[in-house]
């Protein structure tokens, strides 16, 4: 990690992604004809920045010069710089964990906003996946049934060291950020967990139960003790009083996710090269929803009411809860590097990632070069419009 600082610019203009180094520029050459871009997202509270740029784009052209207009409300939308059509915007729902990237490796969608040991994950596996900018960290919850006896994490590792009961803890994939975490804190607390009731001293059965939006729905029906999973499908137990939220997962030993990134922006890395405008100019809405985000609590609920059909009860519980963010900072990298290592170590690297150092999955997994171009356009429109 010492080489960490050095390696920012290294990721963004050593970068092999091709619309990051085939487009010189934003505002002086020629204008492209219009493209078609889909965009995936999965139906939660983490991608609130979706939902506030094409609610809000109309608000935000007077500062940024671009603007949404919809065809079809949650599905068809046309972006527009300035007056000049510059994409139809389709947008998907597709399922979270590994069906996001696997959604852009197979050209379902082109843009994806999903975990990030997901698409980790799937750059691992050989597929043409980047991940190109951050969106959201935090947000994720360790829920466990309301007559649980545990109050706490120590209180939950005292029960299961002591009780002879096989306790059964849900996550909704197998590449969750959630359950990536857990398994990694069970591992530093010396708890024996796996899916296989074969293993000789199993005290944990985790438990795949096939989506969020099951989550509570097993738990409710007593298939299992408890879960982790991302926000809101907690907000919404503790709403419906079907479960306890023990502690938010970043406060987990051994502390290795505190400030985690959870969801990012990810892309196809085979879109064609005409698209990178369209694609800067999402990427700018995203930067103008992430500060409404951060800077209008009732817009975000709004947009996040509008788009999941969750309450204003449960998004004022949830999304105060995440963190959102489009920033590289060096405590991002940092972050990043330990999930790495972290998939390295439960063995869920197979592939082209296995064992690599930090800086070298940084190369083979990010590029930015697009992210830094919206930044830039933003930036000299803001100047524009003062």
């Amino acid at each position: 990690m010492r080489k960490m600082k050095y390696l920012f610019p290294a990721v963004i203009l050593l970068s092999a992604f091709f619309f990051g180094c085939r487009q010189k520029g934003t505002e002086t050459e020629k204008p492209s004809a219009p493209v078609t871009i889909i965009v995936g997202h999965v139906g939660h509270d983490h991608h609130t920045a979706l939902y506030v740029a094409l609610d809000n784009a109309e608000l935000f052209s007077k500062e940024s010069g671009i603007n949404i207009k919809t065809v079809e409300e949650f599905k068809l939308y046309e972006m527009y710089d300035k007056e000049r059509k510059v994409a139809d915007i389709q947008i998907v729902k597709v399922g979270g964990g590994s069906k996001m990237p696997t959604a852009l490796a197979q050209n379902i969608i082109e843009i994806g906003l999903g975990g990030v040991a997901p698409v980790l994950a799937s750059v691992d596996s050989g597929a043409p996946v980047k991940l190109i900018s951050p969106l959201h960290y935090k947000g994720d919850m360790f829920v466990v049934k309301p007559d649980f006896q545990a109050k706490t994490w120590d209180d939950f590792v005292k029960i299961v060291k002591t009780s002879d009961k096989l306790i059964r803890i849900g996550y909704k994939s197998p590449d969750a950020v959630a359950k990536i975490i857990f398994e990694d804190s069970l591992r530093d607390e010396g708890i024996v967990f796996g899916g296989d009731l074969s293993v000789q001293g199993l005290q944990i059965q985790m438990v795949n139960v096939q989506g969020g939006d099951k989550l509570n729905v097993a738990l409710s029906g007593n298939l299992i003790d408890g879960y982790v999973g991302n926000n809101p499908f907690p907000a919404i137990a503790i709403e419906k009083n079907m479960g306890r939220i023990i502690c938010d997962l970043e406060e987990l030993p051994p502390g290795t996710f505190r400030n985690h990134p959870c969801c990012c922006i990810a892309a196809n890395s085979k879109i064609k090269p005409e698209k990178s405008e369209a694609i800067i100019d999402l990427l700018v809405l995203f930067l103008q929803a992430t500060d409404t985000i951060n800077q209008d609590i009732d817009k975000a609920v709004a947009s996040a009411v509008h788009w999941i059909g969750t309450s204003e009860t449960v998004e004022k519980i949830s999304i105060p809860a995440s963190g959102y963010s489009m920033e590289t900072s060096e405590q991002w990298y940092k972050t990043m590097a330990q999930w790495a290592n972290v998939m390295n170590d439960l063995e869920i690297f197979e592939g082209g990632l296995k064992g690599l150092e930090s800086e070298k999955i940084a190369s083979a997994a990010y590029d930015f070069s697009l992210l830094e171009k919206a930044k830039k356009k933003l930036e000299t429109r803001r100047k524009e419009n003062k």
